[in-house]
């Protein structure tokens, strides 16, 4: 044998490491370039909570960040006629409990009851609009078992919302072209309904053959359960055989074995091995792979698994492409985060005086070699934000696809996904992942019952944390002032400021006292707004939530009349002389005439405390604590004052520090 040098073992063993990754992994630039193929597969009806509730490291049953409902409840305890339900696991006692669960029956998902479900913020009524308890239905690890792998290998998204608080239709006309009209400037809003039909805007995938950019829609166009959004606009059910529009975006691929999911996955790995993968593909498969209830999820992870497969045919394939599973819409299912709305009047976004959206959570997982790692990323994005990661990657390779209908309230409050990527970091290949287990068929279930509750209590939530990507927001909200007004009346002003790059949706609730709201906000740098609590609004009490993206939350109680009617503790986020690092500062402020007790406790996240601060008549203390010292930048205290018990002040969120951090 010949004699090999250590530094000659070393270079042949570096060169079958760069062969094992292929030429796109030798040729990477670091940047978003490096992405050759992105694939887009859009599921059906499917929340977050209901899929992704109980797993560890994303804002699910676990949340400490949550709204009340009227009463005091939490949201997760839903009004159920005269009693209350938490949500369940479908997955019961019975014998036949993992095929009860995965043959769940859909749930009513229209415009109206979607709303109903939402309304206006409240997140109260989902029992009445849905009319089914299975709504609060959710699933584990153990029924899907590739998903949570997926989530654990590569990054999800717990703040991806479907585009609107409708139904499927208008949900994937949002991720074909954009929009769904709601100015009515093409006819009427295509805003309800299961399949859209003549639409007649310029969809993306006629942005993209505009820009040169390749592009097919896989599916098989007689069995695709009316999925696939370009069939709903005229210029594609007009077009003719031959034609790029027709043969791209209307044609089925080669029926080969018989079965519409397995004719799919031949076609895409027959592309994959030829090389001829376009650059931006949709994939639609059946109904009974599509994981709508009652397509069992276990279809869906077979698909996903054997379209993983597929696109690996090819090694440089496989590690120059991004693979992105979301889901239409929520179908009737329960998710507990407020969805982020305009303000009223907002442009392109209202249909009749009722905003669009955005709609509640769904999941969204996204497979790459800039993605790996089990990361979660809480940025706010909604089905447009697929496209405008396409714009971006477009833009970046030089043939810029902008789509000119999404609407500017949601550029500036949803992103573009790449905050879910380190361009400078993959890791190439395929990870090992579970086997999912053999496809139910539809008969089997259209036999079975729906699952009922057999327990009411906050569902547990998979212990840990996961790695979280860096987000463009820097939120804070105080209790900026107060005026009290010659006739009585009584406003406790609060300000709400963003210092990050990208604009934060904000919700204000009163949680007593009085009625009204929740308000919204989008705010790039700061507003203030006030909120009246004197005669006939609390007559002095008050209770006032504002919650924001990432678990942000503000609560403020107390009574504009009481004893410490002139007290008031104030936060900042600002960079501390002693460290030079950023960290929550809290001013105490003392407008009264007597000294004043001030009593921080840590909830969560520290062990330490309580601190106390008396201040001085007149007089303001200041103090910072360190939060990315504690838990990574994430912090949850609550400031109570020696004067009046029913005075106090919690503040919870996460210091942004543009590194990567570790969800809470």
């Amino acid at each position: 044998m010949a004699d090999l040098s250590r530094r000659t073992f070393l270079a042949s063993t570096g060169a079958v490491a760069l062969t094992t990754m292929g030429a796109a992994a030798a040729e990477a630039s670091g940047t978003i370039t490096d992405v050759r193929h992105i694939v887009v597969l859009m599921q059906e009806n499917r929340s977050f909570d209901h899929y992704f509730g109980t797993l560890k490291g994303v804002r699910g049953f676990a949340d400490r960040s949550t709204i009340v409902l009227n009463g005091g409840l939490p949201v997760f305890n839903q009004p159920n006629g005269g009693g209350r339900q938490y949500p369940f696991p479908l997955r019961g006692m019975a014998s036949n409990a993992e095929t009860l669960a995965q043959c769940q029956g859909d749930i009513a998902h229209s415009w109206s009851d979607q709303h109903a479900a939402w309304n206006k913020g409240k997140m109260d009524s989902w029992m009445s609009a849905k009319n089914k308890i299975g709504c609060l239905g959710y699933l584990d690890r153990q029924d899907l078992p590739l998903h949570y792998a997926l989530a654990d290998s590569y990054t999800i998204c717990d703040a991806y919302h479907c585009a609107g608080l409708t139904a499927t239709g208008p949900n994937r006309t949002f991720l074909f072209s954009g929009m769904i009209d709601a100015a009515g400037r093409y006819g009427s809003p295509a805003n309800d309904g299961g399949d859209e039909s003549g639409l007649t805007w310029q969809t993306y995938a006629e942005v993209l053959q505009n820009a040169g950019i390749t592009w097919r829609v896989y599916q098989n166009a007689k069995d695709n359960f009316g999925d696939n959004g370009l069939a709903y606009f005229k210029n594609f059910t007009t077009a003719k055989p031959g034609s790029p529009l027709y043969d791209r975006g209307m044609a089925s691929v080669p029926a080969k074995t018989g079965r519409t999911p397995d004719d799919i996955l031949a076609a895409v790995r027959a592309d994959v091995v030829a090389g001829t993968l376009p650059q931006v593909s949709w994939v639609v498969t059946d109904q009974i792979t599509s994981e709508h209830p009652i397509g069992p999820p276990v279809n869906g992870e077979r698909f996903v698994s054997g379209l993983l497969q597929a696109l690996a045919a090819d090694q440089d394939t496989f590690n120059s492409t991004v693979l992105f599973l979301n889901y239409d819409e929520n179908d009737g299912f329960f998710d507990h985060v407020p969805p982020p709305s305009p303000a009223a009047g907002t442009a392109d976004e209202f249909v009749n005086g009722v905003p669009v959206g955005l709609g509640f959570r769904v999941p969204m997982l996204i497979m790459s070699p800039w993605t790996r790692g089990g990361w979660v990323c809480s940025e706010v994005f909604d089905h447009t934000s697929v496209i405008r990661f396409i714009e971006t990657w477009s833009a970046a390779v030089g043939k810029p696809a902008r789509c000119q209908v999404i609407s500017a309230w949601r550029r500036a409050v949803c992103g573009d996904l790449t905050s879910a990527f380190d361009f400078t970091n993959p890791v190439y290949g395929l990870p090992s992942l579970p086997t999912p287990g053999a496809v139910i068929p539809g008969s089997t279930c259209a036999l079975l019952p729906n699952p009922a509750p057999k327990n009411n209590a906050l569902p547990p939530q998979e212990p840990g944390t996961r790695p979280a990507r860096p987000l463009p927001y820097q939120t804070d909200t105080s209790i900026s002032a107060w005026t009290y007004n010659s006739d009585g009346s009584i406003q406790l002003n609060v300000t709400m400021s963003n210092s990050g790059t990208r604009a934060a949706h904000f919700s204000a609730y009163v949680n007593a006292f009085r009625t009204g709201g929740p308000w919204q906000y989008t705010v790039n740098s700061s507003t203030t707004d006030f909120f009246n609590c004197g005669p006939g609004f609390g007559d002095g009490r008050y209770d006032v939530t504002v919650v924001g993206p990432n678990r942000f939350l503000r609560r403020f109680q107390g009574n504009a009349t009481g004893a410490a009617k002139n007290v008031e503790t104030r936060s900042r986020i600002a960079v501390t002389s002693s460290t030079g690092k950023l960290a929550l500062w809290l001013d105490f402020v003392n407008g009264s005439g007597a000294p004043v007790t001030f009593t921080v406790t840590s909830n969560n996240y520290r062990g330490d405390g309580p601190w106390t601060y008396t201040v001085a008549a007149g007089q303001t203390a200041s103090d910072y604590f360190n939060a990315v010292a504690y838990f990574n930048g994430w912090y949850d205290f609550t400031v109570a004052v020696s004067t009046d018990s029913t005075w106090s002040r919690r503040f919870v969120g996460h210091i942004e520090t543009g590194a990567p951090s570790v969800s809470g």
